[in-house]
């Protein structure tokens, strides 16, 4: 039953933080100065081929933006998803469990590199998290 709690709790907790990303992201506009809108105006004049299709910064920007809402549903779907089959079964989840949390793990070293703290905070909770339901998968089966 721990289990169940700590996947449901984390992919709550993901739910926030990937709402966060998809309100912020999509409705952010420059407010840095002209020196910000130049960027912005620059990185979505600029295309050239890659791969065959023309694209800018911009496109590249945006679409890994994107990536990270859709990619962050499928980790609260997914999470969700455990908590409920976690009932009958734990410890059969615990490799599922074990790659979430390290790839929370890395995200979170990622993103403390290349972005800011407050994100990675979720994804340091949401291992958490994680990890107990790990950690209890096993304890469950004893109870």
């Amino acid at each position: 039953m721990k289990t169940t709690i700590f996947l449901r709790t984390a992919s709550i907790v993901a739910l926030l933080q990937y709402s966060a990303h998809a309100v912020l992201f999509l409705s952010t506009s420059p407010k840095h100065g002209p020196e910000e809108i130049a960027l912005i105006d620059t990185m979505k004049s600029h295309t050239w081929n890659f791969a065959g299709s023309i694209h800018s910064y911009w496109d590249f920007y945006f679409g890994y933006g994107m990536l990270a809402i859709l990619w962050g549903l499928i980790e609260v779907v997914l999470l969700w998803q455990l908590a409920t089959l976690s009932k009958p079964d734990p410890l059969r989840l615990r490799p599922v469990i074990f790659l979430i949390f390290i790839a929370n793990i890395g995200h979170a070293v990622l993103t403390l590199k290349y972005f800011f703290l407050l994100p990675a905070i979720f994804d340091f909770i949401i291992a958490a998290l994680l990890g107990f339901a790990f950690i209890g998968a096993k304890k469950d089966l004893k109870m």
